[in-house]
């Protein structure tokens, strides 16, 4: 995808979200929270506060927040000395992402991390370069290679990273804290990374899973192979973390991952089920062309599928926005190998 057609997209994603949220009251004070919050806990009545209020605060540990902004969320930590942040946001949301961290402390940003190149999560990374700038320091962005290369091969209007991590699995420091860094190999994207703030027991790990929420974005967050992604979320359960931050929705656990992974499960019965009994033959007609056939038998089976699936899930608010692009994602998936 040229960088053209990532930034178009990213753009008209966030403007019908701007278009949403200024439907919506907009109140005039953030919700900051500074009481840690409670393991096995959400962040209360976070699907309405993010996008009536200008960015919603969570304490997670001594050091450690999550901030979210409208659709996008980041972590920040705290040392003695300066403020890390995992992801910038993009399309303003670093504005306020910078005031929630004032709300925090007044020591300067001095490093920011790019989680994947992705521009709806990194847009915003030059305020940052300016912020510390203000404050007499040289912001040092870090990136995995892998990260780093798709923002250079794309084209990517960011500030470039001047901290590239090469090995994977790898690590940084920063002010005492221990980074550690895995590539995820789930397909959201080549170069998702997820990153491991050791001694305060949260990952940073984006574009996987939407906790609370359960039904994720379109096909499953934009994924292309479905396996490689349930190894890694199986992979995560054994990490040593208490909280995670999903990038899109509230704080994550493994119960949210265990809920994902039941769902992933129930569409693959559903759809392998309806591919098994929706009989191929039925739609070849020789006077049409051969895909019209395999539309027409995709779109039987999606139907077939979704009426399986309707009972457990059909009275989640997304079933009807978003099912039938998970099922899509199964079929072309289970195609390559599932006996129909």
């Amino acid at each position: 995808m040229s960088s053209k057609k990532s930034s178009f997209l990213t753009t008209a994603f966030s403007s019908i979200t701007a278009l949403a949220v200024l439907s919506m009251p907009l109140t005039s004070q953030a919700a900051g929270n500074t009481e840690k919050l409670v393991e096995g806990n959400y962040v209360e009545g976070l699907s309405y506060k993010r996008y009536t209020q200008p960015y919603v605060l969570q304490r997670l540990t001594d050091r450690t927040y999550m901030v979210s902004v409208g659709t996008h969320n980041a972590t920040v930590y705290v040392s003695d000395k300066g403020v890390l942040v995992f992801d910038p946001l993009s399309d303003g949301k670093g504005k306020e992402l910078i005031k929630a961290i004032g709300e925090i402390t007044n020591l300067p940003i001095t490093a920011l991390v790019y989680s994947h190149y992705h521009l709806d999560h990194l847009s915003d990374a030059q305020l940052f370069v300016d912020a510390a700038k203000e404050k007499g320091k040289t912001l040092r962005i870090i990136a995995s290679k892998a990260t780093a290369d798709q923002v250079n091969q794309y084209g990517n209007q960011v500030p470039a990273p001047t901290d590239i991590i090469q090995d994977d699995p790898g690590s940084f420091n920063f002010d005492g804290l221990t980074v550690s860094t895995q590539a995820t190999l789930d397909t959201h994207s080549i170069d998702n990374t997820m990153f491991l703030l050791k001694q305060e027991k949260v990952l940073h790990y984006l574009d996987t899973i939407e906790p609370e929420d359960l039904l994720t974005y379109f096909r499953l967050v934009g994924i292309l192979d479905i396996a490689p992604m349930e190894k890694a979320l199986r992979d995560v359960k054994k990490m040593d973390w208490k909280f995670m931050n999903a990038g899109h929705s509230n704080i994550g656990y493994r119960k949210d991952i265990d809920k994902h992974l039941e769902l992933v499960n129930d569409i693959r019965n559903a759809t392998g089920a309806a591919m098994g009994t929706v009989p191929f033959e039925q739609f070849i007609n020789p006077r049409t062309d051969v895909l019209v056939w395999v539309n027409d038998f995709h779109e039987a089976v999606a139907d077939a599928a979704l009426e399986t699936l309707k009972e457990k899930y059909g009275q989640h608010p997304r079933f009807g926005a978003v099912m039938r692009s998970h099922v899509e994602l199964m079929i072309s998936n289970l195609s390559y190998f599932h006996k129909h």
